[in-house]
């Protein structure tokens, strides 16, 4: 039996971690992770790409009130969120787009594709000018029309988006199945 006066056994051991071989994150990249996740910026990185992404255009305008709306974006803050709507960095020409995930699967399902201003003979109104959805969900499609009415009703629910171009549409619009169609079987 071992004696408990033994001083090499009253020193616990040395715990050794192990780890993957990557250097643990400095305080300055923790921070700014939580800057940029704070910040409801699109990080196609960290996202996966649409199984099958269709587009189609559109000629939506779009209030400056709801603009800034879906330039803020929105984030999940708990498990009851099940989406996010992140905005991409604006390209060359100003124009930006909204990415809405489906938070689970880390899965893009919309992308709706904004003109800030046009020319002020134009009216000079923020336009969305196109829609990209994902073409395969559970093997079922829809198309644009059923697409853009999905998206308007998360943007209004989540960001309280007016689109006052736009009809109201029922909760029941929402992943409508009898206007999905079955995708063929390869």
């Amino acid at each position: 039996m071992a004696s408990h006066s033994n001083p090499e056994q009253s020193n616990p051991p040395e715990e050794t971690t192990q780890t993957d071989g990557d250097p643990e994150p400095t305080e300055e990249e923790l921070a700014e992770e939580w800057r940029k996740w704070l910040s409801n910026v699109w990080e196609p990185e960290k996202k996966k790409p649409m199984k099958l992404p269709l587009t189609a255009p559109l000629d939506i305008p779009i209030s400056d009130t709801d603009l800034k709306k879906l330039k803020t974006g929105f984030r999940n803050k708990s498990q009851d969120d099940k989406w996010d709507m992140l905005v991409e960095s604006p390209d060359a020409n100003g124009n930006v787009s909204i990415h809405i995930s489906r938070v689970l699967v880390r899965e893009p399902a919309y992308t709706l594709h904004i003109v800030e201003k046009g020319r002020e003979d134009e009216g000079g109104s923020a336009k969305i000018t196109g829609i990209t959805w994902e073409g395969n969900k559970a093997g079922k499609q829809c198309d644009a029309e059923q697409a853009l009415k999905e998206a308007v009703i998360l943007c209004r629910g989540h960001l309280k988006c007016e689109f006052e171009a736009l009809p109201e549409y029922p909760p029941s619009a929402f992943w409508d199945w009898k206007v999905y169609k079955k995708l063929d079987a390869e």
